[in-house]
């Protein structure tokens, strides 16, 4: 992106996080208004955050560890050093949410509920991307505009691992669907890491916000359809008179 037409100064990058913010209370407002039945408490979900921040932590040092140098790199050799470092960073980063939520899940003890997993990699997303944008828009060079279209980014891939994570968990679907759903959000994440970089400025424009536009629909559409999926469960269990593992409820007769 170009920096002269989308930049500006300390009160620019204080309105893009506050932004960011409000964005985020209101995604998690959504969500649980969204969950039926018994909703996770506020005070949960803090961790959550908390491990968006430890992934956050843990793909900065891998990649500042392990990223080219492009400006130690041998003429004619950048563009691909630089597609080398924007694949790497992506599969790091969508790697990193994907085992914290893991531990998540399984230091909170049950997952009781479809609609759990896609829940926890959103609030991580969120986590990881506050914190990511918080330290880059301390930065007077960073482009303000970008780093609010990269949160939107890692809340969308967020939830494409978090939908076929819960859907393998409850056996409607097999591993290689989850591994298909890391792959196209890493895929994803590459994409848009490419496009913001593209030196035409209007094709660079237009790629992204449509890329963005379609990342960040995953939220609604796949959260709504994993909504209406515990429902068919919970339908489909009752039905045969069977206690239910989505809400942790008994079928009264």
């Amino acid at each position: 992106m170009h920096a002269e037409l989308w930049g500006g100064g300390a009160s620019m990058r204080i309105a893009v996080f506050g932004i960011e913010l409000l964005l985020a209370a209101l995604l998690v407002t959504w969500m649980r208004s969204s969950l039926r039945g018994h909703t996770e408490p506020l005070r949960f979900m803090v961790p959550l955050f908390v491990y968006g921040t430890l992934a956050a932590a843990l793909s900065a040092f891998v990649e500042i560890r392990y990223s080219f140098r492009i400006d130690q790199a041998a003429a004619g050799s950048e563009f691909w050093l630089q597609v080398l470092n924007s694949g790497s960073a992506s599969l790091i980063e969508e790697l990193a949410k994907y085992l914290v939520a893991l531990i998540a899940i399984l230091n909170a003890g049950h997952f009781q509920r479809l609609s759990t997993a896609i829940t926890y990699l959103i609030i991580i997303g969120l986590g990881f991307s506050l914190v990511e944008d918080l330290i880059f828009l301390m930065n007077p060079d960073t482009v303000p505009i970008y780093r609010l279209m990269s949160f939107l980014v890692h809340s969308g891939t967020s939830a494409i691992i978090g939908y076929s994570l819960g859907r393998y968990r409850f056996g409607l679907a097999r591993y290689r669907g989850l591994l298909l759903a890391i792959s196209a959000a890493v895929l994803l994440h590459f994409a848009y890491n490419l496009a913001v970089a593209l030196p035409n400025y209007q094709v660079s424009l237009y790629v992204t916000l449509a890329l963005i536009a379609f990342i960040s629909s995953r939220i609604f559409v796949l959260f709504h359809r994993t909504i209406r999926e515990e429902m068919m469960l919970e339908r489909s269990i009752f039905k045969k008179g069977e206690g239910t593992r989505l809400l942790n409820l008994k079928h009264n007769k």
